[in-house]
């Protein structure tokens, strides 16, 4: 039964215009991750202090939030038939701003470029979001969404070890920027939109102006609780740069070190395909997405609680390993997927996802790493410790309980996702119902 599951997602995942919107997807993880992996290098390199290093994330996120909007409103103008040559500008810009980076030697060149670069890469959620949709039937969405997070966690697993590879950091950003530029020219190429626009849908009623989608969606429990338990959920995974340094105190060998990282992309990498696939397999139930990213966030909260407080590296290896395998479900299983059910067409489905992670990305750059930062900063104020073990649990302890509490929140949400859905797909079925009996809608 699974296997002919598989077997029909792969057929009809199987198309040129999916490969290229999935290896630009993989481009732009790629992208993002050369900024993280290649800190040291620039610190000796170029001799950047670290506060500037902080600066060029600073940039790159900020400009990379605050242009979500901009890209859904081009393709609200311009119409989605031309997403295909939005989506070919974007994809040459940050090319050549990557290309620019590597050619940088000064750190205000650095910090224009990043921005450029941030502001760019901010095109492939809301336009990836619209366009696979098109390209793909709702019953395979799922596995859509999951094979482009599988291939993402792929290529920033490469980006990040080729940095720590090669000796010179400018290596990878010139592969990365080259590549991008090409398949800017496979954009125009392949991803043509399969849907023609209504008439209807390209009038300036205020159910499409930008301020009319906003106001609609706004109005959506589904939509407003997705915000919710974005905001919530990330911060969490924002914590989880501690994960080094309690490895460390846990005595752990380099090798050994170096094994999590590995565990955690390859796990990570098949969760986020498994989510998808598992995600459309419940579809057909009431609220089945979402209660499979329900099980994601608890089963998540169950074995990273076990691996912050194992002894045993091997032990710690395997919860570590599990948590990456369940734990990612969430944007494949549900939240793309639903994004696509909440829009009424494609132009809005690109404003959807502009508005959502807007108000996600935001929230958590305010109120999480902030939060997280203070918090952080009491961990050993209350407590004398000496021994590297005593430091781990102590760091542990305070990591599972913070981590813990967001993720609940998260979970909760989640819940009340599921209900609203429940209760949204109630009311359309027995719309449809009355219209199948020749009773006008209400509505």
């Amino acid at each position: 039964m699974w296997a002919a599951l598989l077997w029909e997602r792969a057929k009809v995942l199987h198309s040129v215009p999916v490969a290229v919107l999935v290896i630009i997807a993989a481009l732009d993880s790629a992208d993002k991750a050369l900024l993280g992996a290649s800190f040291p290098m620039l610190e000796t390199t170029l001799g950047l202090h670290v506060d500037t290093l902080g600066y060029f994330s600073l940039f790159t996120n900020l400009s990379y939030a605050l242009s979500l909007p901009f890209w859904g409103w081009l393709v609200h103008r311009y119409t989605v038939q031309n997403a295909h040559n939005i989506l070919c500008i974007s994809c040459f810009l940050w090319g050549a701003a990557t290309l620019s980076i590597a050619r940088s030697e000064t750190v205000l060149a650095q910090a224009f470029f990043r921005s450029i670069n941030g502001g760019a890469l901010a095109s492939i959620l809301p336009l990836s979001q619209m366009m696979l949709v098109d390209l793909v039937p709702s019953s395979v969405r799922g596995s859509a969404f999951g094979l482009m997070g599988f291939l993402e966690k792929i290529a920033a697993t490469l980006a990040t070890s080729a940095v720590i590879w090669f000796e010179d950091w400018r290596i990878p950003y010139f592969v990365v920027g080259s590549i991008s530029v090409l398949m800017a020219v496979c954009a125009k190429q392949y991803l043509r939109m399969k849907t023609k626009m209504k008439k209807d849908e390209t009038s300036s009623g205020d159910e499409l102006s930008v301020l009319g989608i906003f106001k609609r969606i706004s109005q959506v429990p589904s939509f407003v609780y997705l915000v919710a338990q974005g905001v919530f959920g990330a911060i969490p995974w924002d914590m989880m740069s501690f994960v080094l340094l309690l490895l460390e105190w846990k005595d752990f060998t380099k090798e050994q070190v170096i094994s999590f990282s590995v565990a955690g992309g390859v796990f990570g990498t098949v969760g986020a395909f498994l989510g998808g696939v598992l995600g459309d397999y419940f579809a057909y139930l009431p609220a089945g997405r979402v209660n499979v990213a329900l099980v994601s966030v608890l089963s998540g909260i169950l074995s990273y609680g076990l691996f912050l407080f194992s002894k045993n590296y091997v032990y710690c290896l395997f919860f570590y390993s599990m948590f990456h395998l369940t734990g990612g479900w969430c944007p494949a299983a549900a939240l793309r997927p639903l994004c696509a059910d909440l829009a009424n067409n494609q132009s809005e489905r690109a404003q959807i996802v502009a508005f959502w992670v807007l108000l996600e990305k935001t929230s958590s750059a305010l109120f999480g790493a902030p939060l997280v930062g203070f918090l952080t900063g009491k961990l050993f104020d209350e407590k004398q410790v000496s021994t590297n073990w005593e430091k781990a649990h102590v760091l542990a302890t305070n990591m599972f309980l913070l981590s813990t509490f967001f993720w609940g929140v998260c979970a909760y949400f989640f819940t009340l996702m599921g209900r609203a859905e429940c209760d949204r797909k109630r009311s359309t079925q027995e719309e449809d119902t009355k219209n199948k009996r020749g009773v006008p809608s209400l509505v």
